[in-house]
């Protein structure tokens, strides 16, 4: 039987739908979905890739993604910029399942669980440092603590004089060699190179403390694992290939962490009755000193809102994929060698699968609603095999990191009635205008 025609997303003469997949791609992939179907083309200046959308389309990738896709297109350019051969983000197959399989201790909960007092400890080092009434970017406040804790818990590791240079050089290589929204070329500028610069002196700077003589008697962590790993297969993991594994937290949490913690306090501070709520949750967690494992698995409301600000604010809308073998989907068959487009978080939109879905509910996640356990509904961090090795971690660290703000500070918008607006680096995240105002701070 004949295949249906895929369907084009309508666009402009040269640049086609640049502009909305360069803005926000959430929007429109879900409103092209509403429009279209599961299955549509987009394209910009030239480039046309096949889109698979709503819930249909995760539950697929889930379940046949390993046959039919695989992501060494969407990263080769960043491995050949950085000097490595392969990355966890490159590798497919067996490969990529033996190197997960490696790292996820080093990406687990229970690795920050391990640490929870010295998470919190870096969370409050930071809140004494920023001003008392006076305005000041969320996202700059938040990164430097998201930076030091994934490097403490990834790499025992301080990477504190470092923050801007891993912001500037990893937003800068995403953009020019995954998104490709800016030519390759500006990361020889020489801003971009002393930006390298460092993030290789970082680098070095964790390797050299990783020496065997210089971890007896301390807990295993990521950097351990993977050099490790070199040690006993120096074939499968060449030396050269140890960067982007040490660097892969910060690559993987600086952003989209740091991104998320800013807009779960957006939410906060637009929700007064939510904000109290997390601020009576936090009294108690903290009520006897620093909270333990336990206290935080225990808790209910925190975890709520992060989880509905993961919903309404995904850092990663979409992934990009290559087709290995055609498949048939929703009525059309996507032949090999294309580029397919997996909207991953356009079921966080629709009201069938989350009704309401413009409100910000964190009754969705209770038990006799449960909307999130709908099979392909929620996804923030991602669908099949390439699914976010760290995503637990990265929900556990949301909640402490949050809560540790909102228990030891009272804050409001600056200005008031300030209204959030995104940017996309390439993924959404707020506007560096994005401002608040301490007005009281009990340390």
């Amino acid at each position: 039987m004949r295949k249906k025609r895929i369907p084009q997303a309508p666009g402009l003469p040269v640049l086609g739908n640049a502009i909305n997949i360069f803005g926000d791609i959430r929007a429109f992939l879900t409103q092209q979905y509403l429009e279209l179907g599961p299955v549509f083309k987009v394209g910009a200046f030239g480039r046309t890739s096949i889109v698979l959308a709503g819930v249909e389309a995760n539950n697929f990738v889930n379940r046949y993604g390993k046959n039919h896709l695989r992501s060494k297109e969407l990263w080769m350019y960043l491995d050949q910029e950085i000097g490595v051969r392969r990355s966890i983000h490159s590798m497919d197959g067996p490969d990529h399942l033996r190197l997960r399989k490696v790292e996820r201790r080093g990406y687990s909960r229970a690795s920050g669980e391990s640490r929870i007092s010295e998470i919190v400890s870096i969370a409050r080092r930071r809140i004494k440092q920023w001003p008392l009434n006076r305005r000041f970017s969320v996202w700059q406040a938040i990164a430097p603590i998201v930076t030091e804790q994934v490097g403490m818990v990834g790499a025992s590791t301080s990477a504190t004089e470092y923050v801007d240079d891993l912001r500037l050089y990893l937003q800068a290589l995403l953009m020019s060699h995954v998104a490709h929204r800016r030519p390759k070329w500006v990361m020889k500028l020489p801003v971009y190179r002393r930006s390298f610069k460092r993030v290789k002196e970082l680098y070095e700077k964790i390797i050299d403390s990783h020496e065997p003589s210089k971890r007896s008697g301390k807990q295993p962590d990521l950097v351990d694992d993977v050099i490790a790993l070199h040690l006993a297969d120096p074939e499968f993991m060449p030396e050269r290939d140890l960067f982007a594994s040490v660097l892969g937290p910060f690559v993987a949490g600086l952003d989209t962490v740091t991104s998320s913690c800013s807009f779960m306090l957006y939410a906060l501070l637009k929700h007064p009755n939510l904000l109290n709520l997390m601020k009576a949750e936090c009294d108690s967690l903290f009520a006897d000193g620093d909270p333990t494992p336990d206290d935080v698995r225990n808790l209910d409301v925190i975890p709520r809102i992060a989880m509905e600000t993961l919903r309404m604010y995904p850092v990663a809308p979409a992934t990009m994929r290559t087709v290995t073998s055609q498949f048939d989907f929703a009525g059309f068959r996507i032949q090999a060698g294309e580029h397919v487009l997996i909207a991953t978080t356009v079921p966080h939109y629709l009201p069938e699968v989350f009704p309401n879905p413009g409100k910000f509910d964190i009754d969705r996640y209770k038990d006799h609603r449960n909307e999130h356990r709908q099979p392909g509904a929620f996804s923030p961090f991602g669908v099949g095999t390439h699914h976010c090795l760290g995503s637990m971690f990265a929900e556990w660290q949301i909640a402490i990191t949050m809560a540790t703000i909102v228990r030891h500070t009272t804050m409001e918008l600056d200005p008031p009635d300030y209204t959030l607006r995104l940017a996309f680096k390439p993924n959404p995240m707020p506007e560096s205008a994005f401002s608040v105002r301490i007005l009281d701070r009990n340390l």
